[in-house]
């Protein structure tokens, strides 16, 4: 079989520009130009936008735009193209003629004037002399995935915002709570107890009432400290009272008197304000990561590391355990971790979650103060 000659190359190459499913054109210069830092490229851009012109589009071109025939199009200048958004168009131009080949996603009219998302690969033309005389360009109309993709990211961000208010109003609940269960029941069994002790200081000694007595008021003890447990696990008052640093150390104390892992707390806060909001979500992300640290991490040392400036807040929780295993960080294997990125984003920060074999696990949270949210 003998090669194609070149009029069957011309004839196949054709085929394929006019069978493409995708937008095949070319754009020529009334004249080349020149174009490098020895002309001034605002006026060659002026004069490209004049008079480049479409010469040549297959039917699939055509479609993108919605034109009835090729003659639609055809004579069309950059200036008619992008009469929408000249200045981008031009910026977008400068870089397209500086490289040579360019690559990008537009936002571009139909004919009719409505818009269209263009996915596009483009090549500049030179002539024997070095100069562009125009451009070839292949185009993608993704419009229809680029809109499905911006109403899953508002859903999203809808959702995120569902989800930080539904967390700003269980805190106010969960604080309320703990003022009345430590406020009203507190009052009500501290009430109880000094009337049975008044009962008891009233009663001879060797009464079998006054053992009764006792043990009474030895369970409303026990019973005022479940309350105050209660309440704590609610709501801590040391953070409202205190602030963020003195509640870390709170609570990393708590945990290891609970646990007997030891924990080193580095506390530096200074005289920045952290807004109410941001400090409750770091710690429960404090708590969040303390807890599996109790559960998973076998660890015998946790580090707390607290640091706020008047631009970032930046809280490290490690430990020396086994490490967590990388299935855990991903989708929703654990919907703790999941819950702790939540808190995060919702203020306008960002999570790290690391961990290697044997090694341990460290969790970095960093909140933008001027970022947040509430």
């Amino acid at each position: 079989m003998s090669p194609p000659t070149v009029l069957q190359n011309e004839e196949l190459l054709e085929r394929f520009f006019a069978e493409s499913q995708d937008g095949f054109f070319f754009m020529m210069l009334d004249e080349p130009v020149e174009w490098g830092d020895h002309v001034d490229k605002d006026e060659v851009l002026d004069f490209v936008f004049a008079h480049q012109r479409m010469t040549k589009v297959n039917p699939a071109f055509m479609a993108q735009f919605n034109a009835s025939s090729p003659g639609a199009l055809l004579g069309m200048t950059p200036a008619q193209f992008f009469a929408h958004d000249l200045v981008q168009a031009k910026k977008r131009w400068r870089e397209f003629f500086d490289q040579g080949r360019y690559h990008s996603e537009t936002e571009e009219r139909r004919l009719d004037g409505t818009p269209m998302r263009i996915e596009g690969d483009y090549v500049v033309i030179h002539d024997d002399h070095g100069r562009i005389a125009g451009h070839f360009g292949i185009q993608r109309d993704v419009t229809e995935g680029y809109e499905a993709t911006a109403r899953v990211s508002a859903s999203r961000q809808e959702l995120r915002a569902l989800a930080a208010h539904l967390q700003r109003a269980r805190e106010a609940e969960r604080t309320s709570i703990a003022r009345e269960i430590h406020d009203e029941l507190g009052q009500a069994l501290t009430g109880i107890k000094l009337d049975i002790a008044w009962m008891k200081r009233r009663l001879p000694s060797d009464d079998d009432l006054v053992a009764q007595c006792q043990s009474m008021i030895d369970r409303i003890d026990g019973t005022l400290s479940t309350v105050r447990r209660i309440a704590t696990e609610l709501r801590p008052s040391v953070l409202d009272q205190l602030g963020l640093e003195a509640a870390c150390e709170w609570q990393g104390q708590e945990f290891s008197v609970r646990t007997g892992i030891l924990v080193n707390l580095d506390i530096a806060v200074g005289d920045a304000t952290i807004p109410e909001h941001t400090a409750t979500s770091a710690f429960r992300i404090l708590q969040e990561s303390l807890t599996n640290v109790a559960r998973h991490a076998r660890a015998s040392r946790v580090v707390i590391r607290l640091a706020v400036t008047q631009q970032v807040l930046t809280l490290e929780i490690s430990d020396d355990g086994i490490g967590i295993a990388p299935p855990r960080l991903d989708g929703t294997a654990s919907l703790g971790l999941v819950g702790m990125r939540e808190r995060a984003l919702a203020c306008g920060g960002e999570l790290c979650i690391s961990g290697k074999p044997m090694l341990g696990t460290m969790v970095e949270l960093r909140i933008p103060l001027e970022a947040d949210t509430t």
